[in-house]
């Protein structure tokens, strides 16, 4: 008997985009860029933000090609057999790289600023179990819950920026576009890597669970939009209420910047804020990840349940994050020079290849290149 496939609305869906979008990057995105490009920081997300739509739009035509599929099912119908697997086992080795990292930084910030006392291992440890627990219960039920706790994401957000306007100093974001071109690079690599590159993650999911798949690309759009203009937005404030060179020295500037609000001597210590938006954002990205890992592992293996594997890969997963690391400098080396070129491969190359081999497949088939969603058409596009 086939499994039922597990679906849930767009909305939940572009809830979960924009999430992931943001995640990590919200926190320490700012101090990253503002290292090698000092003031011109702000210029770095609106750049990479545009230049990032043909890469969202590689993810839409895929889901326009394979409606019913995600990435491990189109690998294996555009690839072959042989290469789609070796294309799915590539794709899988990003979330389960990146998890230990992020859930690593996680982490180390719930040790620094909530929980100094408590192990390293043991706030490792329950956090894995929190995502355990969400991952079992599944997607749909993952994806509902993202929609009930946007309501927690976005009036603290707006708070927080409502708040923080009035310091703004136009004057730290001057000269504008003085910074080297080498480091202008590196800083959009660094964008690219951590925010646009990172939404093929959403691949393991869409379009395959959502129900509409006309509104699921909509969707797909809105929350990349939103979760730019929200890293847009913070790194702005960041630099211009901040200063460039407090920023550039700032392992989590946004938490500095809600520190400085003060309202009336009597509206305080607010940085609770941006701490309850990030743990929002952070958690359903790394449940999007392990649950990248399972269902990739579980297409590999062509196995029949994937539920068995949750306990062995969280084992996994556990003894990476705990020994990843031994100091914050191995911390940003790896995000330099481990996780952002392999950003790039997953999140860029590896669809354009889809798409640059489903080309050539199409129009051999004569099939059409930009098909319509099967509610405009009769039949159901096929690859």
């Amino acid at each position: 008997m086939r499994n039922t496939v597990e679906t849930f609305s767009s909305r939940s869906f572009a809830t979960m985009v924009l999430f992931a979008t943001v995640s990590t990057a919200m926190l320490g995105l700012p101090g990253s860029l503002s290292f090698f490009i000092q003031q011109d920081a702000w210029l770095i997300p609106i750049i990479g933000s545009i230049v990032g739509i043909p890469i969202i739009f590689l993810y839409t035509l895929l889901a326009r090609w394979m409606p019913s599929d995600v990435i491990f099912d189109m690998n294996k119908r555009t690839f072959g057999k042989v290469i789609g697997w070796l294309a799915s086992f590539f794709y899988i080795l990003f979330p389960l790289i990146h998890f230990p990292a992020i859930m690593s930084y996680a982490v180390t910030f719930i040790n620094h600023f909530l929980l100094p006392s408590t192990p390293f291992f043991v706030c490792y440890l329950l956090c894995l179990s929190i995502i355990v627990f969400g991952v079992i219960c599944g997607i749909e039920a993952i994806a509902r819950t993202a929609s009930l706790c946007l309501l927690f994401f976005f009036v603290p957000l707006t708070l927080l920026i409502g708040l923080t306007l009035h310091d703004v100093d136009i004057g730290y974001i001057m000269p504008i576009a003085h910074s080297p071109m080498a480091a202008t690079i590196e800083a959009f690599a660094i964008y690219m890597g951590n925010v646009v590159c990172n939404v093929v993650i959403q691949l393991s999911i869409f379009p395959k669970h959502i129900t509409d798949k006309k509104a699921a690309e909509k969707a797909l759009w809105l929350g990349y939009s939103l979760g730019c203009l929200i890293l847009i937005v913070f790194t702005f404030l960041c630099i211009t209420v901040l200063t460039p060179q407090v920023v550039s020295r700032d392992f989590y500037p946004a938490l500095s910047l809600a520190q400085r609000i003060d309202v009336g001597q009597f509206f305080q210590r607010i940085e609770a804020t941006i701490t309850v938006i990030w743990f929002i954002s952070i958690y359903f990205n790394l449940l999007l990840y392990f649950y990248a890992i399972l269902t990739g592992i579980g297409h590999l293996f062509n196995l029949k349940k994937n539920k068995p594997l949750v306990w062995p890969i969280a084992m996994l997963l556990l003894f990476l994050g705990v020994t990843y690391f031994t100091s914050i400098i191995e911390e940003r080396e790896f995000f330099r020079f481990v996780s952002i070129p392999q950003s790039i491969l997953t999140g860029f190359f590896l669809p354009l290849f889809l798409v640059a081999v489903g080309l050539i497949k199409r129009r051999k088939k004569k099939q059409p290149l930009w098909p319509k969603h099967a509610k405009e058409s009769t039949e159901l596009p096929t690859s």
